[in-house]
């Protein structure tokens, strides 16, 4: 059930899913000589697609979840017991030499170094798990942040977690092994909304750390009500959101 409702589902609700399924039945419609039924679905699809691909309308529904986020830098921030970076960023692939694929979401674990070097908190929590068989991204992240200068000592991994739900659950029993009542929450700043819910809802009043804005900080003009690839990537992204958000408060997790 859980599988039918995170991933079946949504391909029925986001923008893609939704006029391939919408030009589909118009199809059908039209071999059925159903001309008028047919053009419509068709003219629905093809709108569906057109405003969810138009950077202007992606700019829009990113508003929502960025907005209440003014960006901050890392000394702004006020000291904590620890530093809690999400898991949402890296792939490992199994085998003998592991690759790892990086995604824009990678401003998490930059944002969260520059945290540490300005000594907002000693501790560093990692969090992040993966399918049985794969390396947990916590690894990745930490061999990452181990690269740039980050002490093993100072770094606590959370290796189960596959969603933002776990994420809070599964960090809230390191953070209280560790003493630590005060965290900087670092995840991207379209994210920050439904991770702080999850950890309040575990009893974690953390502070929002918010890197990697979606908000473009150019004026929009005409030529941003046309269609592009990175627009529709950007508007189904910012929807699993939001349904991502509804989900969360209907099961209790935020």
């Amino acid at each position: 059930m859980d599988f039918f409702f995170s991933k079946f589902l949504p391909l029925f609700v986001y923008p893609l899913g939704l006029a391939v399924f919408a030009g589909l039945v118009g199809g059908l419609l039209a071999l059925r000589r159903r001309a008028f039924a047919a053009g419509i679905l068709i003219l629905v699809a093809f709108g569906i697609l057109w405003v969810c691909s138009a950077p202007g309308f992606a700019a829009w529904v990113v508003e929502g979840l960025e907005e209440p986020l003014v960006p901050v830098s890392a000394e702004e921030l006020p000291p904590a017991d620890a530093i809690v970076v999400l898991g949402g960023m890296a792939v490992g692939r199994p085998g003998k030499e592991e690759t790892v694929d990086y995604s824009d979401a990678v401003d998490r674990v930059l944002f969260a170094k520059r945290l540490y070097d300005a000594r907002k908190a000693p501790l560093l929590v990692v969090s992040g798990g993966a399918a049985e068989g794969w390396t947990p991204e916590s690894e990745i992240v930490a061999q990452l942040l181990a690269a740039l200068g980050v002490p093993a000592a100072a770094m606590r991994l959370e290796t189960k977690s596959r969603n933002t739900h776990q994420n809070a659950l599964f960090v809230s029993d390191l953070l209280a092994a560790a003493g630590a009542d005060r965290v900087l929450l670092v995840t991207s700043a379209f994210h920050m909304r439904r991770a702080l819910a999850s950890f309040a809802a575990v009893g974690v009043a953390a502070t929002p750390a918010p890197t990697d804005y979606h908000q473009p900080a150019d004026e929009f003009g005409i030529l941003d009500w046309l269609p592009d690839a990175a627009a529709l990537r950007t508007t189904t992204m910012m929807l699993k959101e939001y349904i991502g958000l509804v989900v969360y408060r209907l099961r209790g997790w935020a």
